[in-house]
């Protein structure tokens, strides 16, 4: 396949983006301890070894305790967060989606006015692609500002700025 081949056949970009949908301190501080003790426990079996002793049974079975346990508190923290995937809308759609924020909005890109357009327009999922669903989840009381911000500037990333091509590597 040539150069031009591989320009034709240019695909829309897309994203996934995490949307929070729970609190997931319990777990990550949980995640941090375990962690702590995996390292602590891994030293004291590299310091068995290194002194010529085998690790006893209660020594690996501490080990696979720990780790189980670990795994469902990453298990744990991952049911916090649901992801949706994004990916770029046409230019035509964009430009009329953006003529719509009134001047001000549309210098500063604020997209609080048509988030829900944008995202629902923007999702691949088609059970997603509901402005009115979008617009009655984003004005609940726990989207804040800090959820929609995060989601207008993947929004923005996706379909206004350049990717960083630094970040994407040919592997």
């Amino acid at each position: 396949m040539g150069l031009r081949d591989l320009i034709e056949a240019k695909q829309r970009r897309t994203v996934t983006h995490p949307i929070l949908v729970g609190n997931p301190s319990a777990a990550v501080a949980e995640i941090k301890q375990l962690s702590g003790d995996l390292v602590e426990h891994m030293r004291s079996l590299a310091a068995k070894r290194a002194a010529g002793k085998n690790p006893a049974k209660a020594d690996t079975d501490r080990e696979a305790k720990i780790k189980a346990a670990l795994e469902a508190a990453q298990a744990r923290r991952s049911e916090m967060t649901v992801d949706i995937e994004l990916q770029s809308l046409p230019e035509d759609e964009w430009e009329a989606a953006i003529a719509e924020l009134d001047e001000d909005a549309r210098e500063k890109y604020d997209l609080s006015a048509i988030l829900a357009v944008l995202t629902a327009a923007s999702c691949t999922d088609p059970e997603l692609q509901d402005a009115g669903w979008w617009a009655e989840q984003l004005a609940r009381p726990t989207w804040t500002d800090g959820d929609k911000s995060s989601l207008s500037s993947t929004l923005l990333n996706l379909n206004v700025f350049a990717p960083r091509f630094e970040a994407l590597g040919k592997g």
